[in-house]
């Protein structure tokens, strides 16, 4: 569990830093365009997911089971969820093929912490 843990704390680290600092430039390989609206709400996207690499931290550092659980149920909603949303915008041609990428990446995490989601 701990090397999901750390694995997520680290992408989802990268992701974050790169939507609050430079989402025009982080999308933009992926075929999005942002206009001038749609950048802040990108970055605000970006500060609600920089909230994982801090509670995957904790939940990395701490021997209470009941929160290591409830973080594997928190980021198996989030990414089950996000992998739906990535799948349906991939599907509706608003990303180029490198926008699999992102649904892969989601799936896997999906897969990951549900694998967890009983233990």
């Amino acid at each position: 569990m701990n090397a999901l843990f750390l694995t997520a704390l680290v992408v989802e680290g990268v992701v974050a830093v790169g939507f609050i600092g430079l989402p025009v430039q982080l999308l933009g390989p992926l075929g999005v365009t942002l206009d001038p609206a749609a950048a802040p709400v990108a970055r605000l996207f970006g500060s609600a997911v920089l909230t994982f690499p801090v509670l995957l931290s904790y939940a990395r550092a701490s021997a209470d089971a009941v929160l290591r659980q409830v973080v594997v149920r928190a980021l198996f909603v989030y990414f089950l969820v996000s992998s739906v949303l990535l799948l349906v915008t991939q599907l509706g041609g608003l990303m180029n093929a490198l926008g699999w990428i992102l649904v892969a990446l989601h799936v896997v995490f999906t897969i990951g912490f549900g694998a967890f989601l009983t233990k």
